[in-house]
């Protein structure tokens, strides 16, 4: 009968050797769950309409950042910033369906329509902006004057900032300044010179609870042990 004996070093080494390997295992599990994770909280955000940049701002990371371990851990989070009002905020305030109100002792919330020019990056100019685009005054009408015609749709407001004397471009389908010929009419096909609702002036906006912060939570309880079964060798 054969009664193979290892020696102490020896049997510690290969428990040694054990322990790493499932060490490996494991954090390549959390790092495959925290990949995982983050990219569905992206796409809740994304599918909330909240745009592209602020789902890029949730990132992932898995600790220890350089080494395997036993008890790996994983952090999905949003940016934060000094000012309060970073994704972290942002996304915080669609999970709890906050309600916005002016800053700075602002009376009005001026919501963009969908009328008001954008930016690059899809954001809609403010109203100091559109003012500086086209240089002039925005005008404070009351929702119930009648006396001008638009295109923009009407919604439920206080008051509406208004430009009057604006063309479409043929080219891009955006408003501009009409010229003197066509607010006279003399030009040879003429364009309606309109009167477009920018923003919308309401004393404060809900945003409505569209981002669930369990999701991430319960996906990340129920993908862990089936990545951990798929690196496991």
């Amino acid at each position: 009968m054969l009664r193979p004996r290892l020696s102490r070093a020896r049997a510690d080494e290969i428990g040694a050797g054990l322990e790493s390997e499932v060490a490996g295992y494991l954090t390549a599990a959390m790092r495959d769950t925290t990949d995982e994770v983050k990219d569905a909280f992206r796409a809740q955000v994304r599918k909330a309409g909240l745009g592209e940049r602020l789902p890029n701002a949730i990132r992932g990371i898995t600790y220890p950042l350089s080494r395997n371990a036993l008890e790996p851990a994983g952090w999905v989070y949003a940016q934060p910033s000094k000012d309060g009002r970073g994704a972290a905020a942002i996304i915080e305030s669609y999970a709890a369906g906050a309600m916005i109100v002016p800053r700075a002792g602002k009376r009005w919330l001026a919501v963009p329509t969908d009328d008001c020019p954008r930016k690059r990056q899809g954001d809609a100019l403010t109203p100091d902006e559109v003012e500086r685009k086209f240089g002039r005054r925005l005008q404070f009408i009351s929702p119930n004057d009648k006396g001008f015609r638009t295109p923009s749709a009407r919604h439920r407001g206080v008051a509406y900032l208004v430009l009057k004397g604006l063309v479409i471009r043929k080219a891009t389908g955006r408003w501009r300044n009409a010229t003197e010929r066509e607010r006279a009419g003399r030009t040879r096909n003429p364009r309606p010179v309109q009167a477009v609702i920018m923003f919308t002036l309401v004393p404060h906006v809900r945003k409505p609870k569209s981002i669930d912060l369990a999701e991430p939570a319960a996906l990340a309880e129920a993908r862990f042990p089936a990545n951990l079964d798929a690196r496991w060798r």
